[in-house]
């Protein structure tokens, strides 16, 4: 194989969702999650993209993710619910929740949804983006299983990587969608570069001695990832864990006795009932304008720019997927008997 090679989106997803019914899953799932992940690789965040196939794999064969599960509403009391995700798809579950609390919010201008029992949900800011097409602020949050993260002071896993979302309808191009981990850098990005032999920037990670490394294979030995932003983030991330993990009852990473699972808080609010949206949105614009003044010419963005210019390009240009995620992709197709002659 060459080191890299070019896909468009659909071929992603068909190859996607080939693996994923493989693994037991019913078309409309496979088809919803695969379409989910390539999403990520299309707006540029390759680590929650079609590389997590292997992952998921694993937690298929672990019995850990219930492929042909079907997320449900448990209960709705006002604006509040609770969706249960039968620990099958995240991706699915996290559908519902978002169509879920967009409902609910249209009703009583503001609302908030807990998923619980549910896999990894995949990027936060493509739900967020959702409730901010549906003219409203979105915010997301959730506590990851298994603690992986040291707080600010300590150099012991205690917390997991906790991702935070929050968006809000934007100009006529692309809605402000502000979407990062807790940790200095997301997991999956370790992963990545651990895959292409890539060092790690230095700050985000520790050994398993506790003395900084920017070896990608340390985080799997045992080693701790860090924190963004010393105290601040750290303290983010607390309160993500607790709200998160014990509302979900998922329970914070370092307290769980599954080791997996994303605990998941969704809130959305309709800001016609402050402002009519036409108005929030010409103002966006133009404040847009002024932060693009704020510096050299592109070189300042706003929350959710990168991701659509990002699009943009790879709408035309298509994906490039390394020879490495190809391979274990290969490999994960034949462990269920999938062939990917002529597609990978």
């Amino acid at each position: 194989m060459s080191n890299s090679k070019v896909y468009s989106e659909a071929e992603l997803v068909e190859i996607g969702t080939k693996v994923i019914c493989g693994m037991g899953a019913p078309l409309d799932l496979a088809s919803a999650v695969a379409k989910s992940l390539v999403l990520s690789n299309l707006v540029g965040h390759d680590s929650h993209g079609i590389i997590r196939l292997m992952e998921y794999s694993g937690w298929v064969q672990s019995g850990n993710l219930i492929p042909n599960a079907y997320p449900k509403v448990e209960w709705t009391r006002e604006s509040t619910s609770l969706i249960d995700g039968g620990w099958g798809w995240g991706q699915s579950a996290s559908y519902l929740a978002t169509e879920t609390v967009i409902d609910s919010a249209r009703k009583y201008g503001t609302a908030t949804v807990v998923l619980s029992k549910t896999n990894h949900v995949g990027r936060l800011g493509e739900y967020v983006d959702l409730i901010s097409k549906a003219g409203m602020m979105g915010i997301a949050f959730c506590n990851t299983g298994g603690p992986i993260v040291a707080p600010f002071g300590g150099v012991k896993r205690v917390l997991g990587t906790n991702p935070f979302a929050w968006s809000v309808p934007g100009s006529a191009e692309f809605d402000y969608v502000l979407d990062f981990s807790t940790a200095v850098v997301a997991a999956g990005k370790i992963i990545m570069a651990g895959m292409s032999g890539e060092s790690i920037q230095p700050g985000s990670l520790l050994d398993k001695a506790g003395k900084p490394s920017v070896n990608a294979s340390d985080l799997a030995d045992g080693g701790s990832l860090l924190a963004f932003g010393g105290h601040k983030g750290s303290g983010l991330s607390v309160l993500i864990d607790v709200a998160a993990g014990i509302l979900s009852e998922n329970m914070p990473a370092a307290i769980s006795d599954s080791g997996f699972g994303n605990g998941t808080i969704f809130i959305a609010v309709d800001v016609s009932r402050f402002v009519s949206l036409d108005l929030f949105k010409s103002v966006a614009s133009q404040f847009e304008n002024i932060m693009h003044n704020a510096g050299e010419p592109n070189s300042v963005l706003l929350p959710g720019e990168f991701e659509y210019q990002t699009r943009c390009d790879r709408e035309v240009n298509g994906i490039s997927i390394s020879s490495g995620i190809r391979e274990n992709i290969e490999e994960t197709a034949k462990r269920y008997g999938v062939s990917l002659s002529g597609l990978i």
